[in-house]
Formats: C-alpha cells, structure tokens, sequence
C-alpha cells in the first residue's frame, strides 16, 4: 500500500494535497523512532526496522454497517481504528504503527478536522503513528492496517487442546448496550463510549501470550467467534451460563450473540492457569473461566447447545 495518498479526489472545499497536509500528516510522528518506523507518510511506502516477527491485520469499517450513519467522524476513525488494531491484541503482540485508506465524499474543514481528532486520539492512546494509506472519493468507508511485532508468543487460533479453560476477559454486551444508548440520547457519554470509542487490549494480550494456548477477539459475537477457535484447533467447549459476565441491562443470550465487545477469548492449559490467574491479580486485569474444551466439536451451554443468531453479518 503506498505511503503516498493518491490524487484521485475532486474536493470541492479545500484541495486534496491541503486535506493531506493538514489533516493526514503528522500524526503520532513522535513515536516513530521508539517503534523502529524508518519512513512514514512521504515515500512510495513506509519502513519499519524488525528483528523480530511482522505482525499485520488489515479491517474495513463501512458507514451503515460496521458504523452508524450520522455519527461523528472523529467517532468514526476511532472506531475504525481499534477494530483493526484489536486483532493484534489477539495475537499478544505490540503495535508499530498503522495505515488508513479513506473513502468519502466529503471535503470540507469541518469533517476533516473532526476525523483527524479520532486518529490523533486513537494515536496517542495506543503510542502509534501513521504511516501512509490512501484518499478517495465514494462511499464512506475506511481501511485500517495496523502492523505489530511479536512480543513473546504469538497467539493462534488453531492451539487449544481438550482440557484447556476456556476464558474470557471482561463482561460481553456492553457495545450493543452503548450502541442502544446512543441511538436513544445521541451524546458521548460512560456507557455509549463502548461503542464510540472501544478498546483494543493490547496490554492484555501481551499479559497472556505466555501462557494461553490459543485465543481471538470478540468483533462479530462471543458464540461464533468461540466458534472459529473451535474450528481451528479442532475441539469444542463446554460452557456454564452462571460464569459469564455480561451486562445486566441485555440477557446472556444477545451478549452471547452481539458484535462490537472486542473482549478477549481465550485459552489456557490447566498447569497454566493459577500462575495466570497470579499474574492478572497483580497486574490488576480482570480473567473470567468460564468453561472448558472438550473432545466433542460442539459448543455446549450448560450441557446443551444455545441458540446461534448469525453474530455481526457484514454483508
């Protein structure tokens, strides 16, 4: 992806190299030295400096389907943002810096002012710059690469084994929860700031990569997400209702099945567990068991199989 972004854009407004310079440029460049990025926006493409694995995700967030029509850009960006960078808190692993391919129709100084607060936000809170991409004019919509590095063990789907505790990082719904708030009262506030601006656990998938066997991030809805564990590492889980934390205003059953958590599910053999169980405690990061895997491929709740919606449809 070039670093460079294009000129195929006819703003109206302001111009498109004015768009780039002062809207797309600059961001979080301090911290590209402590992230080995050699080159940014500038070149035909960006270099990074590894002596270790590259680790890279790319995620398309699509205005009336991944985010809400009429929100602010500065909502918008973030949230396109963390969802791409989420996968790499999946993987345990540290973040370097990230690109974003933008496409809107839009060209004035009041939208661009208020994306480039989401990116900047975005930017300072995970200590990454950016580092090129691409504009356009169409439809709505962003792209967002983000690139890690491997921090000790890399985290994969495909590893658990029967035996291990199934866990999970915090309590689901509270995205679907925050989403529904804001509809209602169409403001920034504690509880619609899970939807407008969730978190990628970064830091948590660093803590764990140690010691889990296999894990995921909870982007389309904790059962099938669950389920593409399943699928890779060949095994099934066996569930207890009662363990799993969710938000009280929603019933297990839509926190089990709704998208935007960005929790973390995960893993662990049982020799594992209690010196994990340490760690968190002292690190002060919350660790829920809440099952195990079993030999018998299916995903089983309290003894039965639960009741699979579709889970976030992105079509």
């Amino acid at each position: 992806m070039p670093a460079v972004y294009s000129k195929d854009i006819q703003a109206k407004t302001i111009s498109e190299f004015k768009i780039i310079e002062k809207y797309l440029s600059e961001i979080g460049t301090s911290y590209n030295i402590k992230n080995k990025v050699l080159r940014g926006v500038g070149d035909d493409a960006a270099v990074i400096s590894l002596s270790k694995n590259l680790i890279v995700s790319t995620d398309t967030s699509v205005e009336g389907v991944h985010f809400l029509k009429g929100i602010k850009p500065e909502y918008a960006a973030y949230r396109a943002c963390v969802t791409a960078l989420s996968d790499l808190a999946a993987m345990g692993s540290q973040p370097l810096a990230f690109q974003l391919s933008l496409s809107t129709k839009e060209s004035n100084s009041k939208f661009f002012s208020s994306f480039k607060k989401g990116l900047q936000d975005f930017s300072n809170d995970y200590k990454i710059g950016l580092i090129g991409g691409d504009l356009v004019k169409g439809q709505y919509q962003m792209s967002v690469t983000v690139f890690g590095k491997q921090h000790s063990n890399i985290l994969l789907r495909k590893n658990a084994c029967v035996g291990d505790v199934v866990c999970l990082s915090g309590p689901l719904g509270n995205g679907l929860f925050g989403m529904q708030d804001f509809k209602k009262f169409n403001k920034k506030n504690k509880t619609s700031s899970a939807y407008l601006k969730p978190k990628a656990l970064i830091d948590y998938g660093k803590s764990i990569a140690g010691f889990a066997s296999s894990a995921i991030d909870i982007s389309d809805g904790f059962l099938q997400d669950l389920g593409h564990l399943s699928k890779a590492s060949n095994v099934g889980f066996e569930l207890s209702s009662s363990l799993i934390p969710h938000n009280s205003n929603l019933s297990l059953n839509q926190c089990l099945n709704c998208g935007d958590d960005y929790q973390l599910i995960f893993t662990v053999p049982k020799k594992h567990i209690q010196p994990l169980m340490k760690k968190m405690k002292r690190k002060k990061l919350a660790i829920y068991q809440v099952g195990n895997s079993i030999k018998k491929k299916n995903i089983l709740l309290d003894g039965k199989i639960p009741a699979l919606s579709r889970g976030y449809n992105h079509f």
